[in-house]
């Protein structure tokens, strides 16, 4: 008697052992995003790896860190076609503070939140309390960050397994723990956004993404600027970097997400503006600040056809979208 009960509890454990869940990928995957519930933890995207870099600090200066190439802003712009195509919503964008994690961010679902959590060297509890954060009911949330954070802090990854452009994708369990749901790797975003698997061309990009976009030559004695790591300073710095991309849908982005509407000026026309001055002047190259305030940014800077004067509001009503910004030429063509 005693033999059979051992037997019928053996048995009735292994019936009530979970199944592992098996991993989702691709569109099943984007169907269990689109309901929300989920964290993507997501490698920046891809860079250039010839640059070396400590790790564990963040250099004041673009020219100091390793920054996106072309592949990579192609990779993070697929992303964002992606998540616009199936619907996945966001209520929370985190990013490491270095310039790839932040730009991968913006171009994939927005402007992000810096924090030094997702940077920090070795790893550390506090980013995976970070990681296993509830996301708001019906919504996801989109952390960007490096390779030692995923690997050390999600289950069933190890090193190699999440490359630059890619991204684990887990929940919280009922208990605070962090469960791996399903990978999206650089041969996902291509497919669901049916593009061709091997795209070719050089892509524009803001300043310090790979190989410098076309810029004419900036004054004599002028070098690359660090724009101060102030509100008004980023916000000067992300008008520059969608102004010089050449990049439409990055300029909308800018306009819905950082300036204040003026029901006088739709954002149709100011897009027709933003591309009529690109087409005449090209991209924005600054090379020297004027005046930075609190709330105001002056600087000059270079284009195709001669030096130009960019001036950057910030709303007091709204803090961190600009109230104006103006573009004052000088031209030096004969």
């Amino acid at each position: 008697m005693h033999a059979l009960l051992s037997t019928f509890v053996l048995a009735t454990q292994l019936v009530a052992a979970p199944a592992p869940v098996p991993e989702l990928r691709g569109e099943p995957l984007m169907a269990a995003l689109k309901h929300g519930g989920y964290t993507i933890v997501l490698r920046h995207a891809r860079t250039d790896r010839t640059f070396q870099e400590a790790m564990g600090y963040v250099p004041a200066s673009r020219a100091q860190q390793r920054n996106l190439n072309d592949d990579g802003v192609r990779d993070a712009r697929l992303m964002g076609v992606v998540f616009k195509k199936y619907g996945i919503p966001f209520s929370e964008i985190i990013a490491s503070p270095m310039y790839r994690t932040m730009e991968t961010a913006e171009y994939a679902a927005g402007p992000a939140t810096a924090t030094m959590v997702l940077r920090t060297f070795p790893a550390t509890d506090e980013q995976r309390l970070l990681i296993a954060v509830v996301p708001k009911r019906g919504t996801n949330r989109l952390l960007v960050t490096h390779h030692f954070v995923i690997e050390t802090h999600v289950p069933g990854i190890k090193p190699g397994d999440i490359a630059e452009s890619e991204a684990a994708v887990v929940r919280t369990t009922d208990s605070g723990g962090i469960e791996l749901v399903g990978k999206i790797l650089l041969a996902d975003w291509r497919a669901l956004a049916g593009v061709d698997p091997q795209p070719a061309g050089p892509v524009s990009a803001p300043p310090g993404h790979g190989a410098p976009p076309p810029h004419a030559a900036a004054p004599p004695g002028a070098g690359p600027v660090s724009y101060p790591d102030t509100p008004i300073g980023r916000l000067a710095e992300r008008y520059v970097g969608a102004f010089s991309s050449g990049d439409t849908a990055l300029m909308r982005r800018f306009i819905e997400t950082s300036l204040v509407e003026d029901p006088s000026r739709p954002v149709a026309d100011r897009l027709a503006s933003y591309a009529k001055l690109f087409a005449e002047h090209g991209p924005l190259q600054v090379s020297a600040l004027e005046t930075v305030a609190p709330r105001e940014f002056h600087a000059m800077g270079q284009t195709r056809k001669g030096i130009v004067h960019i001036i950057v509001r910030e709303s007091e009503q709204q803090a961190g979208r600009a109230e104006s910004i103006i573009l004052r030429f000088e031209s030096s063509q004969p």
